[in-house]
């Protein structure tokens, strides 16, 4: 009856530990979520103009090593992707997450984005292409993304009023950037150094 009672209780543990979500890595590649959520936390002040806090939210680290291209076998991201999300409901107007890609070795942000609620007062009507494309070129220059002089327009997506987020694509030399701007708040909320 040992026996049976021993393999019951071995079978249940092997079913449950394969039934428990994967934990994020407190660490990867010397980066640890503590460290990565106030590198992110410190662009998100730097380049939305923004104050989050890191205590009422859930940190997630990647390992840009397990997330490869299927065809390639090259990884996906070029740095570490950090998630930092709310945990409780959020305020309207306010940053529910915000996710950045960071470079282990010289702890910069290649990548950072923003979550809004949607604020309590009516939505705006989509803006124009125009006041799109001129909020992600002042952005750029604003904050010194790429060279004031050298970067242009090279491709947008398809405009829908319906998409939250419209991309424009920047090139500056070798440097290129992917700039996100919400239609409805009329602002920019993703950057992406490609």
């Amino acid at each position: 009856m040992k026996t049976y009672m021993r393999i019951m209780l071995l079978l249940l543990v092997v079913v449950l530990s394969g039934c428990t979500p994967i934990a994020s890595p407190e660490q990867v590649q010397g980066l640890t979520k503590e460290e990565a959520a106030q590198i992110a936390s410190a662009a998100v002040r730097q380049y939305y103009r923004v104050d989050v806090d890191t205590m009422d939210r859930d940190i997630t680290l990647e390992d840009p090593a397990k997330l490869v291209e299927s065809t390639t076998g090259e990884p996906i991201f070029r740095g570490i992707p950090v998630h930092v999300v709310l945990k409780r409901d959020p305020a309207p107007g306010e940053i529910t997450a915000y996710h950045a890609i960071i470079d282990p070795n010289s702890k910069q942000a290649l990548s950072v984005s923003i979550d809004v609620a949607e604020p309590d007062d009516k939505p705006s009507p989509a803006s124009k292409e125009t006041d799109l494309e001129q909020a992600a070129a002042e952005f750029i220059r604003n904050q010194k993304l790429l060279t004031p002089t050298a970067f242009q327009l090279v491709k947008s997506s398809f405009a829908n009023p319906d998409d939250l987020k419209r991309y424009f694509y920047y090139t500056d030399g070798l440097k290129a950037i992917a700039i996100g701007v919400d239609t409805q708040l009329q602002q920019v909320v993703t950057f992406t150094y490609i």
